[in-house]
């Protein structure tokens, strides 16, 4: 999945999370502060010059109790401030600029001899011909196959599905007249045995109105070049 980041909001989420990034402390440090504090109070130490060894363990005692209190304090922080990789992932992903992925699913006209259409639908929202496209979901693949064994009647064991390549583009959506951030999936579907009624020019389904068309059609459609510019060269470009 690919994802789109401004770099000014990206290097400012880093900046506030630093200081949590890689410092997690563990009960380890603990152990070792308390292992070493017990091994001073049961130690003896001698008299070296003129100082009394019991100098020598207070001295180690009182580090002794600093390290062990200092660890203590180290996992208390490391458990009540916890940032994992998920949680730099998560806030990662809340900075995509990418608000709709979509899949495009390009099924060419390949009962014909030589086969250079593709096939489009009328989308009353948009108010031009789109090529086929769904949201992207967790199975992909089997999800295409399965909306178009039932919305185009083609048996399911004819579909065939590639995906070729994936682009990111920003325009005006049709929907609702709002900029937004697409990233669409390209997938070239194969259809082995096609019903009849699908090898007409144009023809009817379940309500909805297919075309087969051409991408020098599709170049020469004013409308289509004004809304759907950047996926009419995607698929003539990878093709």
């Amino acid at each position: 999945m690919k994802i789109l980041i401004d770099n000014v909001k990206l290097n400012l989420l880093l900046e506030q999370k630093k200081k949590f990034i890689g410092k997690e402390v563990t009960w380890d440090s603990v152990l070792s502060a308390c292992s070493f504090l017990i091994s001073v109070v049961f130690a003896s130490y001698n008299n070296i010059w003129i100082i009394p060894g019991l100098v020598f363990k207070i001295t180690f005692m009182l580090a002794g109790v600093i390290f062990t209190v200092k660890a203590v304090l180290d996992v208390w922080n490391s458990i009540k401030n916890s940032y994992s990789y998920a949680d730099l992932l998560k806030d990662i992903n809340t900075l995509n600029e990418i608000t709709h992925n979509h899949s495009i699913v390009a099924i060419r006209d390949s009962f014909n001899k030589y086969p250079n259409r593709f096939l489009l639908y009328d989308d009353p929202k948009w108010e031009c011909r789109l090529f086929i496209n769904y949201k992207d979901n967790v199975n992909n693949e089997s999800f295409i196959k399965d909306h178009i064994f039932r919305e185009l009647k083609v048996d399911i064991s004819k579909i065939k599905i590639n995906y070729i390549s994936q682009i990111i583009s920003e325009k005006v959506s049709g929907r609702d007249n709002r900029r937004k951030v697409y990233c669409h999936k390209l997938f070239l579907t194969t259809i082995d045995e096609f019903p009849e009624y699908m090898k007409k020019d144009t023809f009817e389904c379940d309500g909805r109105t297919y075309h087969w068309k051409s991408i020098v059609e599709l170049e020469n459609d004013g409308t289509a070049m004004e809304k759907n510019s950047d996926i009419i060269r995607f698929v003539k470009e990878n093709i």
